[in-house]
């Protein structure tokens, strides 16, 4: 048996064991993010919150960012299972349209840490809590999206990878990858540095405010783990691009792994979303049933009983008009 058969079935299996627990991520982060969606849509139309609201649209960014890598993958799946060449066509506007996506997705979660911001520490200000402020709001993060999507267009940043087959801003186009990189870590350090200002504010509330301070702190911990998630592939993206400072090229399944990393933060943060919401919680997730004792029950009743009942007299008195003070009749 030839060595370099065994070399090449070996990375097309890892291949293939890649792209299906990258499918397998995305449709969990799909599914989540529409059961998310048409709960909202079921427990509040017509009148829904400015927090859901936010909250679905950054469900919706994430469902369809997954929904583009779930189908891709699925795409290439299928041509590996049955070994056939893949086809990189349209590579120019799949690549913009992923690159919107994904800029809006981080786009969509500043808006969200913003409005956090907005409802624990400023919820005295009512100047952000209508609609129409979050329809302009709306309108200047898609603007932006936009703008910063723009230079990838027009200096042919987006590239087609021979071994991911995403078409993407690769570590090939050094400028580009290191353009989404500033805007990924802008948005990270955005978020973070608006939970933490969150966190130091709770933390410093009076004494007065037990249960507020409780529930903030319970969300808060949700928050750390939507941070974690979304962290994580930015941390494999810098050693990557340490890696290729140094030796000047990249592993080939370097892409295929981002690509899983990317999936896996994308199912956990909708799935965090989704946990931080406790209505919805409420909802789906089964409440731990509390498991009495029928002996202590039996103790329970027999004290109950064993109490003496105190007789109440119900006095009924009337009073008549002509009866009251002239001052009380004139009021």
């Amino acid at each position: 048996m030839n060595p370099v058969d065994d070399i090449r079935r070996s990375y097309s299996m890892w291949y293939f064991i890649n792209d299906f627990l990258t499918s397998l991520f995305n449709l969990i982060g799909i599914t989540v993010a529409v059961l998310f969606i048409h709960t909202v849509i079921r427990l509040e139309h017509p009148n829904y919150s400015i927090a859901n609201l936010i909250a679905c649209q950054t469900c919706l960014a994430i469902g369809l960012l997954s929904s583009t890598i779930f189908f891709n993958n699925c795409y290439v799946l299928y041509h590996e299972f049955f070994d056939r060449p893949v086809n990189n066509t349209f590579c120019i506007i799949r690549g913009t349209i992923f690159s919107v996506l994904y800029i809006n997705m981080y786009a969509i979660l500043c808006l969200k840490a913003f409005n956090r911001l907005r409802c624990v520490v400023y919820s005295i200000r009512s100047a952000t809590k209508s609609c129409r402020s979050l329809l302009v709001l709306t309108s200047i993060q898609w603007t932006v999206v936009l703008v910063l999507v723009l230079p990838l267009v027009i200096s042919n940043g987006i590239d087609y990878g021979q071994h991911s087959h995403l078409c993407t801003v690769t570590i090939r186009k050094p400028w580009q990858f290191l353009y989404l990189m500033i805007i990924y870590y802008i948005s990270i350090v955005f978020i973070t540095s608006a939970y933490i200002y969150i966190l130091y504010y709770v933390l410093h509330l009076p004494l007065l405010e037990p249960y507020r301070r409780q529930r903030q702190m319970k969300l808060l911990r949700r928050i750390l783990i939507l941070l974690f998630m979304l962290t994580l592939p930015g941390i494999f993206y810098l050693i990557l691009l340490i890696y290729w400072i140094i030796f000047k090229s990249i592993p080939s399944s370097s892409l295929k792994i981002c690509t899983l990393i990317d999936s896996m933060a994308y199912a956990g943060a909708v799935a965090t979303i989704f946990i931080s919401n406790s209505r919805l919680c409420r909802l789906y997730c089964m409440e731990r049933q509390e498991k009495f004792d029928p002996v202590r029950q039996r103790q329970l009743d027999l004290i109950f009983l064993q109490q003496p009942r105190r007789k109440v007299t119900i006095i009924q008195t009337s009073f008549t008009l002509e009866k009251l003070p002239i001052n009380i009749q004139r009021k």
